[in-house]
């Protein structure tokens, strides 16, 4: 549970670490866009900053054709320069005569001044005296407005924060599911195994003990050890396969499947003399090379051979079988009740009537190793009479 936990709490942090980076994402990028129209708009307004003042450098340098205009009622002048000279101050020497501006808020010629809601250009124009003009234009992208615009930005995303992490949640979660899985499976395997372990190991140590303690009876207290000793190699067996298959590197290699099923055959070769087994094999190709992980392919199987002998009759035959990328494995042994055949591949799963000792982790494994690579296992089975396997390698 532990381990879950702290999948739980990484799944949590890489969840909120996937809402910051989307909200600080947006937000840069929502500064970039603001900054690039801040520029642009900056750029087109000293532009037009300029173009006013020079127009009003040509009104002072031709003032007395202007107010010889203005005196004979020219309406048209008289409205060019209403209108153009709304935004317009203009100093002689240090005294205004157009415009409410204050001349010392502009100390440096020829300079842009951005205020808050306008942005400002200033110049000395010498003619017979020294005229100091200041043109203004309204500005929508000033430093004030995009520092507001970008501040009410930050806070409308705010909220989405909790959007971003749900969706951080679902997505990793999705990505953490196989390893969940994986650590539900050991924890419970490791449960039961711990469980398994304890009665063995205690059947050794009280045999033992009570010999020791009787004087007597050692060839009992020997044989009841070594079948309690057997008991923990199978479970031993069973952990073993759990951590290849967990620690497979899932690297494929090409692999004649025919010499690797007749060393499959051979590595168990004690188990099914030990049963008077005999191994009939139909081939159909002399080679049959693929590309396949090794230490999935061993562990489905030799899985699949281990039970077919683990649950035949003495003297019986297996036949195993290989054509084109299928594998059979077909047993005359105690079979499998059609009711059964569903949960066969189940953890932990065994029809009630069967005494053949074992953890039930075999099918399981090779259930799992299937998905894993993408096979497709079929299983037939008559009670008291057979069960056959079939395995596609669709890979």
């Amino acid at each position: 549970m532990e381990n879950l936990r702290l999948l739980e709490k990484r799944r949590k942090r890489l969840s909120i670490y996937f809402a910051l980076f989307i909200l600080f994402s947006t937000w840069l990028l929502e500064g970039a866009f603001l900054l690039s129209f801040y520029y642009a708009n900056n750029i087109k307004i000293e532009n037009q900053l300029q173009l006013k003042l020079k127009w009003v450098e040509n009104i002072l340098r031709n003032r007395a054709d202007y107010l010889s205009k203005i005196e004979n009622n020219d309406y048209a002048i008289k409205s060019m320069l209403e209108k153009g000279l709304e935004w317009v101050s203009i100093f002689k020497g240090n005294e205004p005569i157009l415009g409410d501006l204050t001349a010392h808020h502009f100390l440096t010629p020829d300079t842009f001044y951005d205020g808050l809601d306008y942005k400002y250009y200033f110049k000395n124009i010498e003619l017979d005296t020294t005229y100091k003009v200041i043109v203004k234009q309204l500005n929508e992208y000033s430093y004030y407005n995009l520092f507001w615009v970008l501040g009410s930005f930050l806070l409308f995303t705010l909220p989405f924060f909790l959007i971003f992490y749900i969706l951080g949640y679902y997505f990793v979660g999705k990505n953490f599911s196989p390893i969940r899985e994986m650590i539900m499976s050991l924890e419970d395997f490791s449960a039961n195994i711990n469980h398994e372990l304890r009665t063995p190991v205690a059947e050794i140590i009280s045999t033992l003990s009570l010999s020791q303690e009787l004087g007597k009876n050692h060839e009992k207290a020997i044989n009841t050890s070594l079948y309690s000793a057997k008991k923990i190699a199978k479970i031993l067996d069973s952990m073993l396969g759990i951590i290849n298959l967990v620690d497979a590197s899932f690297q494929k290699e090409k692999l004649d499947m025919i010499e690797e099923i007749d060393m499959i055959i051979v590595a168990n070769k004690e188990m099914i003399w030990e049963k008077k087994i005999k191994i009939k094999k139909v081939l159909k190709n002399n080679s049959y090379p693929l590309q396949i992980n090794k230490e999935h392919f061993h562990i489905c199987i030799g899985n699949l051979l281990k039970n077919a002998v683990k649950y035949s009759h003495e003297w019986g035959t297996i036949i195993i079988g290989f054509n084109n990328g299928v594998f059979e494995i077909e047993d005359r042994g105690i079979g499998i009740e059609e009711k059964n055949l569903t949960n066969i591949f189940s953890r932990y799963f065994r029809e009630n009537y069967l005494k053949e000792e074992g953890f039930w982790l075999g099918l399981s494994l090779v259930k799992k190793i299937t998905d894993i690579n993408g096979w497709v296992i079929d299983i037939e089975s008559k009670k008291d009479y057979w069960t056959k396997i079939t395995l596609h390698f669709y890979v």
